[in-house]
Parts: C-alpha cells; structure tokens; sequence
C-alpha cells in the first residue's frame, strides 16, 4: 500500500538547509499495524505529515496504492486526505462547541454525504468506539480517552484504508491509552492498515511492526514477517 524510496525532506530555516529525513526506503503492505519509534526530533511527525499527503519529499518518492504522490494535484490530494486516510491527533482538534456526533460527521459533509446517511454513519462509529450514550456531549463533558474515542470515530467517518495516529497517547494517562491502542487493535483485525507515530515503547510494542527512526534515518525495526 505504502512504499517509500530514497525518500528524503528538508526545510531552508535561517538560510540554511536543515535535512529532516534523510533518504527513507519503506514498505507498508496492506492490511499492516505499524509503529513509528523515535525520540522529539527524530522526524517522526514530518514522515507522518508526508504519508498523510500534507506535505511532499524534497527528493525521492512516496508511492501510495501504486500512485507517486508527487505527480498528483492539489486537488486529488486533497481528496484522498479526506476519503482515504484518517488522522488521529495527540490533542484530539474536536471542535468546542459541537457535539460528539456532529464532530464525526463533518469530514462527511466535506464529502458530500447526504445527512441522514452521515447522522446514522456517526451514531454506528460512536457506538463502534463505545460512546453511544455520549453522542451529544460536547468536549468538554468528555474526558481525555473519550475525546480520543471521539476523535477517531471521526477519522474513520469517510471509510478510509489508512489510518495515521501521530502520539494519539500523548495526552492520555497509561490506562487510557493502553485502552486506546487495544481499539486501534481491534480496527487492524478488520483489516485496516494503521500507522502509528510514537516516543512511548509500550504504545510501540502493540503493532505488529516497529520502525525505529532517530535523526531522520531508519535504523533498525521490530516485528513483521
């Protein structure tokens, strides 16, 4: 599904080039749970920024279900954040002032789903995620776990085939985020492909395959067949 090649990503800041990944060669095949390891400033959220399509190489390729990224349009990558890949944040990005089920319906209005479909879809992923009877709190009625329940009921709202979590257990207490993660288990045995971005080595133990990432380069990984 995901195979990158020499891929690498800089920045100029202050006149000056600053290489952030640094020629990354990966493959994730479909249907796989992966772990991305590394400590602040290994470059982990910048590769997760380039797998989500918000931002690009500066050299080598990012092929995505067989298509070099690269050579799509603003537009068509767009589309493709929206309806094929879901993102989970470490603090969650719900909207205040909506409720539960109106924050997991709206990458479906961005979509064009008719509202009695995405109303009905929402309730089915709230419930999914064990919030059935928190539909219509608001974020601030929900603790820390059930925000992030919420927030990744939202990812999956347009069916996506790649889910990408970037420290979605930052925030959370031990409890709650071995909780979070034992859903993300239970999301990859439906078969969806799920890329976590992480510092913590027991987050990182729960996939099936950890990449250990450290100033940018790949150097060594876990797991996997």
């Amino acid at each position: 599904m995901i195979l990158l090649e020499n891929l690498s990503k800089s920045y100029e800041v202050a006149g000056e080039t600053l290489t952030v990944l640094k020629n990354i060669t990966l493959r994730i095949a479909d249907g796989e749970f992966v772990s991305v390891m590394g400590p602040s400033g290994s470059g982990k959220s910048t590769l997760m920024h380039i797998l989500g399509c918000l931002d690009l190489p500066t050299s080598g390729s990012y092929i995505l279900d067989e298509e070099d990224v690269a050579k799509r349009s603003r537009r068509d990558l767009a589309e493709v954040r929206n309806t094929s890949i879901g993102f989970v944040f470490q603090n969650f990005h719900l909207l205040p002032r909506m409720s539960a089920v109106r924050n997991v319906e709206l990458p479906m209005v961005y979509a064009g789903v008719r509202k009695a479909e995405r109303r009905a879809r929402a309730r089915a992923l709230l419930e999914q995620v064990g919030l059935a009877d928190r539909i219509k709190h608001l974020p601030n009625e929900l603790s820390g776990g059930q925000k992030q329940r919420v927030a990744i009921a939202r990812a999956l709202a347009n069916q996506p085939r790649l889910l990408l979590a970037d420290e979605p257990t930052g925030a959370l207490d031990q409890t709650t985020g071995l909780e979070i993660m034992a859903l993300f288990e239970s999301l990859h045995q439906a078969g969806m492909t799920i890329v976590v971005i992480t510092h913590d080595p027991d987050v990182a133990k729960q996939a099936g395959r950890i990449i250990r990432l450290v100033d940018g380069v790949i150097q060594g990984e876990e797991g996997g067949e």
